[in-house]
């Protein structure tokens, strides 16, 4: 999570969409920069924006003046992207060797539910707890490196964005048609989200395009 305050944006740090490649990017030019554990890194937009009532409280300083952006992947490849990651990286929760995609998906860990069971999803990062989207853009993962660079010309960033905490492990193995339909409506709410992004990122690359300096975003 990152808080530019001169140049008024909020970049949210969905997990396992080049979050550290973009947190290296735009740090140069964030004030506020949580790191350290998962929970700060990868803090929702609604939480930073309840976390820091000193600058969004503040006149000319309203979360609507700032550009708020985050990425996000098609839910499969997101899930998929999990179990790479902890099948080969030395990571704090390493998956058994040997483990199948399937046999992930069957022990319904962290990477799948919160610990009163809810689904852990995505839209988590991006919505508010009525489930209003807040970010004014969410870039699907597969358009990151053309959207990214245009929200770089936007904020007056001239930074390339650097490959970091690649998974190892280039192929999760296919998953089962059975199991896809099951993941499908696992990741429903996410799906309704991730087809509503051309709409969303329309109007918030936008208002990116042509704001100036301080200027709040339309209601």
């Amino acid at each position: 999570m990152l808080i530019g305050i001169e140049r008024k944006f909020v970049f949210v740090a969905n997990t396992k969409t080049a979050s550290t490649s973009i947190e290296t990017a735009l740090a140069p030019v964030s004030e506020i920069a949580l790191k350290g554990t998962p929970q700060r890194k990868h803090m929702t937009l609604h939480a930073a924006i309840e976390a820091h009532p000193e600058i969004f409280t503040q006149p000319g300083q309203w979360p609507r003046f700032f550009f708020k952006f985050g990425v996000m992947r098609d839910p499969l490849d997101w899930i998929g992207s999990w179990f790479r990651y902890r099948s080969s990286n030395k990571v704090d929760s390493p998956l058994p060797a040997g483990m199948s995609f399937a046999e992930f998906w069957e022990q319904q860990d962290w990477n799948f539910r919160h610990a009163d069971g809810r689904p852990f999803l995505q839209r988590e990062m991006f919505c508010g707890p009525q489930g209003r989207v807040l970010a004014d853009v969410i870039i699907p993962y597969p358009r990151l490196g053309e959207m990214f660079g245009t929200v770089c010309d936007g904020l007056g960033v001239q930074r390339p964005l650097p490959r970091e905490n690649v998974s190892k492990k280039r192929e999760a193995g296919p998953i089962p048609e059975t199991l896809q339909r099951e993941l499908r409506a696992f990741y429903a709410e996410d799906y309704a989200l991730w087809e509503r992004l051309d709409t969303i990122n329309a109007a918030g690359m936008a208002w990116l395009r042509t704001r100036l300096p301080g200027a709040p975003r339309p209601l």
